[in-house]
Order: structure tokens, then C-alpha cells, then sequence
């Protein structure tokens, strides 16, 4: 039995008074009336309503019920229109999980546009250096650069690639020489993540040549890419960073970028926004899920544009470099 329905089909009979009014008001058959309030008065083992052929009276018990009945079907009703309105608004905490090789520059603007969209959802950013079980350990969404635990659990939209780079501190190059290939950067006194969190390990692709795989010896290891970048900042070795996190260190000549003959081919670049896979997703994480995609597929054409604005944009010269989302 459908209680709620038999319900509100009784609490139509008690306030019209007739079975046959609350079935033309209700749209359906006089059969279907009669046997949600029979069936309610079996569940009940109580009479509710007094028959005769030409009217009907509440039982006190039913009188009882009909209180009541009235009170749970109120507020059903203003938890529907609640929820509703939610998945027109979105509304809540949206509990964000980003890889570290997400700057701050990134993700700002990215937080910032989509809560002046929706600003009744409160975000809870963690930047994250290790792999992250989404479901377990309670996030919404996450953005990452490689897929969490539990995979057949979530699905994952493509955002596009970051860029790692070595670079260290020029006092530091001039007090240890400069490395020139990858196996002299392996040889450098390191700062890096831990093992547990970042391998030390990474391919160098020269073009026309094999890729090279070298492992870091960090003499001092953190949680953290931009405590990373500080340390490499203060001369405490070379390091292997984010593009985009070090760029204007680049810019200021703080930092100085090495091996730039060099690319580093690393799957933790390819950058993903994660979710759970669920039929319901709510409106706070559906919205942002689509809102990051277009944010950065925004990002990716405007970095195309410029960087082509001097080529035909049919022209087979014109540079096809992947995005960066740190």
C-alpha cells in the first residue's frame, strides 16, 4: 500500500465529505477511493469514516487522523518544494579536492566565477599532492591529475594538461654549477614531495631522441608544491614544479628554468575533474562540474588564440601546445 497516497485520498474524502467528489477531484475511480481508505482502516485495524447510503461522518479516530494527516502531508509537501527549489539553486557545501600542481592563479578564478553564479553554495577547497579517494574520504568533486581509487566509482571528464619543468635558484647554480643533461640533474641535491605522496622519478623526451627516465635525490622532502617551490627559492636545491607556479619567478629571475631542450612526459599532467557516478548528482556538484569543463576549455581557446594570432588559423605552422591548468 502507498500510504501517503491513501492519505491525501482520505484527507480529500474528509474535507469533501463524499467519496465521489474526492475521486472527480483527485481524477480517479470511486473504486480506487474506497479501497485506499479500506486499506488504510486495515492497516490501522481502526474505523475511520461512518457510512451510510446517504452520507459519511469522521469517527473520533478519524478526526485524530485527519490532524495528523494533514501535518505530515504539510510538511512532505514543504520538503518537496525545498528540494526543488534546491535543484533550481544550488545551494550547500561543495567540498572541493585539487591536485597541488593546481595554482593558486588557477583555481582562484575558477572558485571565484562559479561562486558568483550560484552564491548560496559555500566551497571548502584541500589542495592535495597525493592520490585522493574521492568517496572515501568525503569530497563532491575533484580535480586531479591522476584517477583516485575506486574509478568504477566516479566518472571523469578530461580538462587538459599541465607542464612540469626543473628549475632552481640562480645563487644555488652559481654556487653547483649548472646540469646541462638529465643524469647531472639526478646527481643535484633535490628538493621534492615525499615518495609516498610524488615518485622522484620522471622521463625526460629530447626531440628525435629516446626519452630518459631519472630518479631525484631530495634532500629535503614536503607535502606540499609550494613549499617545494620556496625551498627551491631559498637555494636549497633544483626541483621539478609546475610551469604556471613558477612563471613569474621565471619572469623575475628568481628561479631559472633548466634543461629547456628537455620536455618531461608525466601522466600526473593530464589533468581530470572527477565525480561520483551517481544517477542524482546534486545540483551544486552537477553545476560545477560543468562550469570548471567550460572554464577551462574557455582558458584553452584563448590560449590558442593568442598564441596563433600571427598565423593563418589554417596555417600547418601554427603551434598546437597542450593546456595548462596549474
Amino acid at each position: 500500500m502507498n500510504q501517503i497516497h491513501a492519505m491525501r485520498v482520505f484527507v480529500r474524502v474528509a474535507e469533501t465529505e463524499s467519496f465521489r467528489r474526492a475521486a472527480q477531484q483527485l481524477d480517479v475511480s470511486n473504486a480506487l477511493v474506497t479501497r485506499s481508505v479500506a486499506m488504510l482502516e486495515a492497516h490501522l485495524n481502526t474505523r475511520l469514516i461512518n457510512r451510510t447510503t446517504r452520507n459519511l461522518a469522521l469517527t473520533d479516530a478519524g478526526l485524530r487522523y485527519l490532524e495528523g494527516c494533514r501535518c505530515v502531508l504539510e510538511e512532505l509537501d514543504h520538503l518537496e518544494r525545498s528540494l526543488a527549489h534546491t535543484e533550481s539553486e544550488p545551494s550547500g557545501t561543495l567540498r572541493v579536492v585539487a591536485a597541488g600542481a593546481l595554482s593558486l592563479a588557477t583555481l582562484t578564478p575558477l572558485i571565484d566565477g562559479y561562486r558568483r553564479l550560484y552564491p548560496r553554495v559555500n566551497v571548502r577547497l584541500t589542495l592535495a599532492e597525493r592520490p585522493v579517494d574521492l568517496i572515501e574520504e568525503g569530497f563532491d568533486v575533484g580535480i586531479v591529475g591522476a584517477t583516485p581509487s575506486r574509478n568504477g566509482d566516479c566518472v571523469a571528464r578530461a580538462l587538459g594538461t599541465t607542464t612540469f619543468v626543473p628549475c632552481a635558484a640562480p645563487a644555488w647554480l652559481a654556487e653547483h654549477g649548472e646540469p646541462h643533461t638529465p643524469e647531472q640533474l639526478a646527481q643535484c641535491a633535490a628538493v621534492a614531495l615525499p615518495p609516498e605522496e610524488r615518485s622522484a622519478t620522471w622521463q625526460f623526451a629530447k626531440p628525435g631522441e629516446r626519452a630518459q627516465q631519472i630518479t631525484l635525490q631530495p634532500g629535503y622532502a614536503v607535502n606540499n608544491m609550494l613549499m617545494v617551490r620556496l625551498a627551491a627559492l631559498a637555494g636549497m636545491g633544483v626541483a621539478i614544479v609546475p610551469a604556471p607556479l613558477v612563471a613569474d619567478d621565471f619572469t623575475a629571475g628568481t628561479l631559472r628554468r633548466l634543461l629547456p631542450d628537455y620536455d618531461i612526459d608525466d601522466q600526473d599532467a593530464r589533468m581530470s575533474i572527477v565525480y561520483p557516478s551517481r544517477q542524482y548528482l546534486p545540483a551544486k556538484t552537477r553545476h560545477f562540474v560543468d562550469y570548471t569543463v567550460e572554464h577551462f576549455e574557455h582558458a584553452h581557446n584563448a590560449s590558442s588564440a593568442t598564441n596563433t594570432t600571427s598565423l593563418p588559423a589554417s596555417s600547418p605552422g601554427a603551434p598546437n601546445r597542450p593546456l595548462s591548468v596549474a
